[in-house]
C-alpha cells in the first residue's frame, strides 16, 4: 500500500474546512480555525500505522497527541478531517465511523490505553462544542432551514441538551423571529427529556406570550414531572385566563383527566418523593457526568447554576418541597420530607465538594431540624427507618436527641419512631435512639422501655475493633479462620448456626459474618441472622473455592439486598480484605476507636444519671454485667466513669467492685483516689455491704498506702462505711509523739 505525502491530507484537510465554514456565520468561522498542520500529521499518522499494523509506532503518535498542547478540539478536528478524507473515496456502504474505528483499535493489547485516550479527548472535544453558545445558536437558526437542515440542527441539540434552552427561549421571546417558534417548540419536542429540567424553571417568568410557548412545550415533551408546574399555573390568580388554559390542556395532553380538581402542593409533594428516592424523570444529564445544571427564572432569563450531580436530585427535591410549602404552609409531611432530603444532601456530597446551593454561610441541616420540632423531626427518623437508610437515620436520631425529653417524646400514638429506632439493625442509630430516651429520664412506663438499658450497655462495651462471627464445619476450621482475622477483627464462633448466633453476645460489635460456603448449616445461620436484632443487616462473607460457580456468588451479584459478598480468599491478608470489602458494599455505619469510645463515655455518664435518679422507670439490671466489666476498660475515662455509676447501684457486686478495682495493684494512684471516692459515696448511700476480707483490704491501704491522697481517700471510703472505730484508735496512737 502506497503512503500518501504528508502534505496531501493537511490540504485536503484546509479544503474540506474551507467548504464547510462558508455555509456558517463568519464569526463562528473565526473562533473555530481547523486545527494547525503538526496534530493534522499527527492524526494521519496514526491513523496510517494503525491500520497496517504498526502498533509500536501508531501508539507513539498517540502519545503526542495525548500529551501535547494541543486542544481538544484541535484533535477531534483533525481525526474528523482524516476519516472525512477517506471516506469521500469509499462507497456509502463502506464508509467509516470515527468512534467505531477506534474502539475497534482499543482491543489491541498495544493500543487499548492511547485509544481509551483519544477516546476521552473527544468526548471533551465534543462536550466543549456542544456548549459553545455560538454552536448552540447556529443550531437554532438552521431550525428554520428546511426538514434536512431541520433534522440536523436538532441531532446537534440534542447533544447540548439543557445548555440550549435559553437560547431557545430567546429566540422564542424575540419578535424578529417569529417564524422560527413553531420550529423551536417541534425541536423541543424532538430533544425530549432533555429541555424539561429548564423549562420547568421557565414556568417562572411573566412573559405570557413566551410562557405559552413553554407550556405547549411541556406537554409535547409528554413527562409527568411538569404536572405540579402546570398545576400551580392553572391555579394560581395572578396568571391570566390564556395561560390558565394553556396549563390545563397541557395537563391533560399528561393523561392528567381533572386538571382543576388537581392540588399542586400534593403534586409537589408527591414529586419531591420521586426525586428524594430517584425515581424522577428529571435527572442529571446524561447520568455520569460530575457536575449538573440546577436552574431558576433570575431578572427576565435563564440561571444556571453547577452542582455536584451527587445531590442532584435532593437538591431538587428541596426545592419541590419548598414549592408545596408555599402553596400550602400547614404541610407537614412536607417539612420532614425536606428535612430528610437536606440531610441525604449532606450525606451524598462528596468530600471537598463545594454546593453552591447551600454554601458555607447556611447552617446545617440540624439547625432546621431542631428548630421544626419532635413531631416532624420524628417523622424524618421514621422515614430513614422505613427506607433502611442507616446515615440519614443517624443524623435524624442525632438531631432529635438535642431536643428531646419527657414532654415531646412520649406525647406520640403508638411507639416512637425513636424507640423503634431501638430495633433497628445499625448499632449507631440504635445507640443515639437510648441515649435520647435516656437523657430524657421517662417517669411512665413506654412500649419498648425494655431496650433502653441493654442498648446503653451495648455502647459502654464499644471498643472501636471490628467484630467478625465464624461459622466453620470443625472447632479447627473456626480456629484457624479466628486465626487468619484475629489481626484486624474481635473474633468468635461456632460449628453450628445457633452456637454462632449464641456467640453473638460475646462481641461488643458485630460487622461481618463468615460462613464456609459447604457448611450444612449455612443456610439455616443466613435464616436466623435475618430475625436477629444484632445481625439482620450485617455483610455476610461467604467463603467459596470458586467465585465463577458458586450460587451465593451469583445471588450476590443479582439480589443486592441479600448483602452477600463471595470470595476465594484464603491467606490472613486476603480474608481481611474481603472482610474489609463486605463491610463496605453492606453499608454499615464504621465505628472508629475514637467514636467508640465517645459511645461508651456517653453511656457510662446516662446509666450514672440514671442510677441517682428518681422517679424514672429504667431498670439498669440488664447493664449490671457490661458496667462491672468496664470497670476493667484499658481506657481510664472508660473505666472511671464506669465507677461513677457503681457508686450510685446499691448491690454487693457494685461496692466489691470499687474496693477490688480501688485496692488493685495495677490501678493507678489517681485512679485508686478516684475509685476509693466512689465507693464512699455507695456508702452513704447504701451503707455497708462488704466481706470481712474485703474490710481488711481496705484497712491495709487505709494504714499504709505511700501515697497519702490515696490513704486520705481510702479512710474517706472506710467512714462511710461507718466501720469499728478501733482501727482508727490505733492509727492515732500511731503516730503519737
Amino acid at each position: 500500500m502506497m503512503r500518501l505525502p504528508g502534505y496531501l491530507p493537511s490540504l485536503v484537510i484546509a479544503c474540506l474546512a474551507s467548504a464547510f465554514l462558508s455555509h456558517v456565520p463568519s464569526a463562528l468561522a473565526q473562533a473555530a480555525p481547523g486545527p494547525d498542520k503538526a496534530v493534522a500529521q499527527a492524526a494521519e499518522d496514526f491513523w496510517h500505522f494503525a491500520s497496517v499494523g504498526r502498533y509500536d509506532l501508531a501508539s507513539a503518535q498517540a502519545q503526542r497527541l495525548t500529551s501535547g498542547t494541543w486542544q481538544p478540539r484541535d484533535v477531534l478536528a483533525a481525526f474528523e478531517a482524516v476519516v472525512d478524507e477517506r471516506n469521500s473515496r469509499l462507497p456509502a456502504d463502506r464508509r467509516l465511523d470515527l468512534y467505531d474505528r477506534i474502539l475497534g483499535w482499543q482491543r489491541v493489547p498495544e493500543l487499548a490505553d492511547a485509544c481509551a485516550q483519544l477516546i476521552s479527548i473527544f468526548d471533551k472535544a465534543k462536550a466543549l462544542q456542544f456548549a459553545d453558545p455560538a454552536f448552540i445558536e447556529q443550531n437554532v437558526r438552521r431550525l428554520g432551514g428546511g426538514q434536512r437542515a431541520f433534522l440536523l440542527a436538532v441531532q446537534q441539540l440534542k447533544g447540548s441538551g439543557e445548555l440550549a434552552v435559553p437560547t431557545m427561549l430567546r429566540y422564542l421571546k424575540d419578535p424578529d423571529h417569529r417564524e422560527l417558534q413553531v420550529h423551536i417548540r417541534r425541536a423541543m419536542a424532538e430533544m425530549g427529556l432533555r429541555v424539561v429540567n429548564p423549562l420547568l424553571a421557565a414556568t417562572e417568568m411573566d412573559d405570557w406570550n413566551t410562557l405559552t410557548w413553554v407550556i405547549w412545550s411541556l406537554g409535547d415533551v409528554g413527562y409527568d414531572t411538569a404536572l405540579p408546574y402546570l398545576a400551580r399555573l392553572a391555579h394560581s390568580p395572578q396568571t391570566p385566563q390564556t395561560i390558565k388554559n394553556a396549563a390545563v390542556e397541557a395537563m391533560m395532553r399528561l393523561r392528567l383527566s381533572d386538571p382543576l380538581a388537581a392540588d399542586p402542593a400534593q403534586l409537589f409533594y408527591e414529586l419531591a418523593e420521586k426525586l428524594y428516592y430517584d425515581r424522577a424523570a428529571i435527572r442529571v444529564p446524561f447520568g455520569t457526568e460530575p457536575v449538573a445544571h440546577v436552574w431558576r427564572w433570575a431578572g427576565g432569563q435563564l440561571e444556571r447554576i453547577d452542582i455536584p450531580a451527587a445531590v442532584f436530585n435532593e437538591q431538587m427535591a428541596l426545592r419541590a418541597c419548598e414549592y408545596a410549602l408555599k402553596l400550602n404552609p400547614s404541610r407537614g409531611d412536607a417539612v420532614s420530607l425536606w428535612l430528610a432530603a437536606a440531610y441525604k444532601r449532606e450525606v451524598e456530597l462528596p468530600p471537598g465538594a463545594v454546593d453552591p446551593l447551600w454554601p458555607p454561610t447556611q447552617p446545617p441541616t440540624h439547625y432546621y431540624a431542631v428548630a421544626s420540632g419532635a413531631g416532624h423531626l420524628g417523622q424524618t427518623l421514621a422515614r430513614a427507618l422505613r427506607d433502611h437508610d442507616s446515615a440519614i437515620a443517624l443524623k435524624a436520631a442525632q438531631s432529635i436527641k438535642e431536643i428531646a425529653g419527657n414532654a415531646n417524646l412520649f406525647a406520640i400514638d403508638g411507639e416512637s419512631p425513636v424507640i423503634s429506632a431501638m430495633h433497628y439493625p445499625d448499632r449507631l442509630v440504635r445507640f443515639e435512639a437510648a441515649i435520647a430516651v435516656a437523657q430524657a429520664l421517662p417517669q411512665q412506663p413506654f412500649p419498648g422501655q425494655e431496650r433502653v438499658v441493654p442498648t446503653l450497655a451495648e455502647a459502654l462495651a464499644q471498643t472501636g475493633k471490628p467484630g467478625a462471627l465464624v461459622l466453620g464445619e470443625s472447632q479447627d476450621v473456626v480456629n484457624q479462620l479466628s486465626g487468619s482475622l484475629s489481626g484486624a477483627y474481635s473474633v468468635r464462633g461456632g460449628t453450628t448456626a445457633e452456637a454462632v448466633v449464641a456467640a453473638a453476645q460475646d462481641l461488643p460489635g458485630i460487622d461481618v459474618l463468615v460462613i464456609r460456603e459447604g457448611h450444612p448449616q449455612a443456610d439455616l445461620l443466613l435464616s436466623l441472622a435475618a430475625q436477629h436484632l444484632r445481625l439482620a443487616r450485617v455483610p455476610r462473607l461467604i467463603l467459596v473455592t470458586s467465585v465463577a460457580a458458586s450460587p451465593y456468588a451469583l445471588e450476590a451479584q443479582t439480589n443486592p439486598l441479600l448483602n452477600l459478598t463471595a470470595t476465594g480468599a484464603s491467606d490472613s491478608a486476603a480474608l481481611t480484605a474481603a472482610a474489609d470489602q463486605a463491610r463496605r458494599r453492606g453499608g454499615t455505619l464504621p465505628l472508629d476507636e475514637k467514636t467508640a469510645a465517645a459511645y461508651a463515655l456517653r453511656a457510662a455518664q446516662l446509666l450514672g444519671q440514671l442510677a441517682i435518679s428518681r422517679g424514672q422507670v429504667l431498670d439498669l439490671v440488664p447493664a449490671h454485667g457490661a458496667i462491672l466489666a468496664a470497670l476493667d476498660d484499658p481506657r481510664p475515662d472508660i473505666s472511671r466513669a464506669a465507677g461513677n455509676v457503681l457508686a450510685a447501684i446499691g448491690t454487693d457486686a457494685a461496692q466489691t467492685a470499687l474496693l477490688v478495682k480501688a485496692t488493685a495493684e495495677q490501678t493507678t494512684d489517681s485512679m485508686k483516689i478516684g475509685f476509693f471516692k466512689d465507693l464512699s459515696l455507695n456508702a452513704k448511700l447504701f451503707g455497708n455491704r462488704l466481706s470481712a476480707s474485703h474490710v481488711e483490704a481496705l484497712l491495709k491501704v487505709v494504714d499504709g498506702a505511700q501515697n497519702l491522697e490515696v490513704r486520705a481517700a481510702a479512710a474517706e471510703a472506710h467512714g462511710a462505711l461507718n466501720l469499728s472505730a478501733d482501727h482508727v484508735k490505733t492509727l492515732i496512737l500511731k503516730q503519737a509523739r
